[in-house]
């Protein structure tokens, strides 16, 4: 049996003749010490794109549908201060190609930074907003906003010479080493090709180029590593409903803490509809361009009509 005789005096663990004293977890210090550890982030919502659909399984749309990205419209939300930890970056290779897992946690604040007077040319901006709660879901975009965060990271890619601008996979800031092409020649930026603002790769008619190859009558394939400015998307939300009792103005009362999200720099996320460049209905949130948007599939009015009917399977009668 458990059972047994004490041994020495007993010491309670709460004292009886102590005061009770509870404990309450203080948010508005949890806010201000991570607005002040953490840079400014811009946040976008995301929601399912009705845009040209008859009928809610529809795969294809009847109108081109230039403002959304992977299926979905995004809204600014607002802007917060959260400090980013833990970031990672590996690649794996998979079946289905390359996995880059490049996940970080993202600490939060519970509410949108309030933008006060104006001081200095400066913005005002305050730890906190208690009008305005984050709430946020997978799938939306998270921006560094601030300027002077350092925020490049590097990447390479090999690419195929285009007439015209060549977009990469992500929208080039600088580039960190010289293009080589297929047949091992270097090409310098500023003398033989430039970066637009738009981040693409625009070869210079003064300069060299990689041309076409002759056999192929493909353009010649070539080497870049440039830096990019990252960004994120939010792919899950370990702690989304946090809740505490705390104290205030005498009353024990729950209260909801702030969430704690893991984000992934972009990577994969490239299905941004072009569309028209004259176009003014365009969205004017940031982007990833890089995939023509789908049509709808008509009939060839060329094809030819094949009556199979006087054909009838082996061994069926004549």
């Amino acid at each position: 049996m458990s059972d047994r005789p004490p041994k020495g005096e007993q010491l309670q663990a709460i004292n009886a003749w102590c005061p009770l004293v509870q404990t309450s977890f203080n948010l508005v210090s949890d806010d201000a010490f991570v607005t002040g550890q953490g840079i400014d982030y811009d946040h976008f919502k995301c929601v399912v794109s009705p845009i040209g659909l008859k009928d809610r399984g529809d795969y294809r749309r009847d109108g081109l549908d230039t403002i959304t990205s992977n299926g979905m419209i995004y809204v600014y939300a607002g802007t917060f201060s959260a400090a980013e930890v833990s970031n990672t970056r590996d690649k794996r290779r998979t079946d289905g190609g390359t996995d880059d897992p490049s996940t970080s946690n993202l600490i939060m604040p519970r509410f949108y930074n309030k933008s006060g007077p104006s001081v200095l040319g400066q913005v005002n901006v305050a730890p906190e907003d208690d009008g305005c709660r984050i709430y946020a879901a997978p799938g939306d975009r998270i921006y560094v906003s601030d300027p002077n965060a350092n925020v490049m990271v590097s990447n390479y890619q090999k690419m195929t010479f285009e007439l015209g601008d060549n977009v990469p996979m992500y929208p080039i800031l600088c580039m960190e080493l010289p293009i080589y092409d297929s047949r091992n020649i270097q090409y310098v930026q500023g003398l033989d090709f430039v970066i637009t603002p738009k981040g693409n790769i625009s070869w210079l008619p003064t300069g060299k180029n990689p041309g076409f190859d002759a056999a192929s009558g493909l353009g010649r394939v070539y080497s870049v590593r440039y830096l990019y400015k990252a960004y994120h998307y939010c792919v899950s939300i370990p702690k989304e409903v946090r809740m505490a009792v705390v104290t205030l103005n005498g009353i024990r009362q729950p209260q909801r803490m702030a969430y704690n999200l893991q984000i992934q720099r972009e990577y994969i996320w490239h299905s941004q509809n072009k569309g028209d460049p004259k176009n003014t209905t365009q969205s004017k949130t940031p982007d990833r361009a890089v995939q023509e948007p789908l049509g709808t599939v008509k009939p060839d009015a060329s094809s030819i009509v094949v009556d199979m009917t006087p054909f009838k399977e082996e061994g069926s009668e004549s």
